[in-house]
């Protein structure tokens, strides 16, 4: 049977929410691609997105939520194109969705994500404008394959390494999440829960209410942006679009059990929080905070997740996944996980092929200017 796709920027918020739960109920999405997610996304950034709808006779079998963006930064040429669950400015996408994608029937996963593509690259009108590139950021790696079948040239600009630690294998053998570490991670977390358990019980607490966990969700706040300015970084809760999301998020995933805030502590020190979503047992380690002291032999983040990873032990979870990122705490918790990548396709126009030749002369002057001051 053949899929019919169609652009459709006529729904209204309520009628997109039933129609992605609908799909949502038949699919097995990542947290990121769940209503809770892009319900937040969609209603905080104040969208009316152009939704790409995936029909096979009358039932909807892929949907994706597509911001228009227009792009003026090589060429003096405006560059019109479309973000999948994204919109294309750092001070909205700075909440960074992980294992983006279309959502999409699980009877039908693998067979319609190339013509979806193929489709919003053929021509596709979205406010009066044709759309000559998509934007696919932290995409999955498997979905690079759908890409790369649709025809279309495409780049990579961005990949990045996921971790992530299974957690049944650890709970079927009886053993504790410490003993399938490496001999040095399992060493220095040991000894920080020695120090850390002279101040006293060391503590993994959930917040249990709206109010506390936006509470909790301040004291992340102050640890997280001391850490990253202290760094000279911005860190991400100064972009005031990220805090309003969190908070949103926050007061309609918390009661639903798939977001939490957990606060670690060695009695009534406050050691950290650690911010996850929980989606169909997959744990996302999303965000956190933590406090830092002088003396290095204190690992707060390691303790703080080696705690919250046996919660989710103990609780039945499948999965905690630190998601992307180069962080040598992610390699030394978890294995490896999808590569995230950020993929640019692009129609064959003209002014994408001389935009793309000029990309291609100033690699090759780089190189040469480097081995040039190589032989110096």
């Amino acid at each position: 049977m053949s899929v019919r796709f169609e652009i459709s920027s006529a729904l209204s918020p309520a009628e997109l929410e039933g129609v992605w739960l609908d799909l949502e109920s038949r699919a097995s999405p990542h947290f990121f691609l769940s209503w809770d997610w892009i319900g937040c996304w969609i209603a905080e950034a104040s969208l009316r997105p152009a939704v790409l709808i995936g029909k096979v006779d009358d039932q909807i079998v892929l949907l994706g939520a597509l911001a228009p963006s227009s792009r003026r930064d090589v060429l003096p040429i405006a560059i019109h194109g479309l973000q999948l669950h994204a919109i294309g400015d750092l001070q909205h996408d700075i909440i960074t969705i992980e294992y983006n994608g279309f959502l999409v029937d699980r009877e039908w996963i693998g067979k319609v994500e190339t013509e979806a593509i193929a489709f919003l690259l053929d021509g596709t009108i979205v406010d009066g404008l044709r759309r000559d590139e998509l934007h696919l950021r932290n995409i999955p790696g498997d979905l690079e394959h759908a890409v790369a079948r649709s025809g279309y040239y495409y780049g990579v600009l961005q990949r990045k390494p996921s971790w992530r630690v299974n957690l049944a294998p650890i709970r079927a053998d009886g053993k504790q999440y410490l003993d399938c570490l490496s001999a040095n991670t399992r060493q220095q977390i040991r000894r920080a829960m020695r120090l850390y358990e002279k101040r006293g019980p060391l503590t993994a607490t959930p917040a249990d209410t709206v109010p506390e966990a936006l509470a909790f969700l301040d004291g992340l706040k102050e640890l997280h942006q001391r850490y990253w300015t202290s760094r000279d970084e911005p860190g991400a809760f100064a972009y005031p679009f990220f805090e309003r999301f969190q908070k949103r998020l926050i007061e309609a995933c918390l009661p639903r059990g798939t977001a939490e805030i957990v606060k670690i502590a060695a009695g009534q020190d406050i050691i950290g929080y650690v911010y996850n979503f929980i989606y169909c047992g997959h744990v996302y380690a999303y965000q956190t905070g933590f406090r830092y002291d002088d003396d290095a032999r204190l690992k707060p983040g390691l303790v703080s997740h080696c705690l919250c990873i046996n919660r989710h032990v103990e609780n039945g979870g499948k999965v905690y996944d630190f998601m992307a990122g180069e962080a040598r705490y992610k390699a030394n918790l978890g294995e490896p996980g999808p590569d995230m990548l950020y993929l640019l396709a692009e129609r064959p126009t003209w002014p994408l092929r001389l935009e793309g030749a000029l990309h291609g002369i100033k690699r090759w002057l780089s190189s040469v200017g480097h081995r040039l001051s190589s032989k110096d």
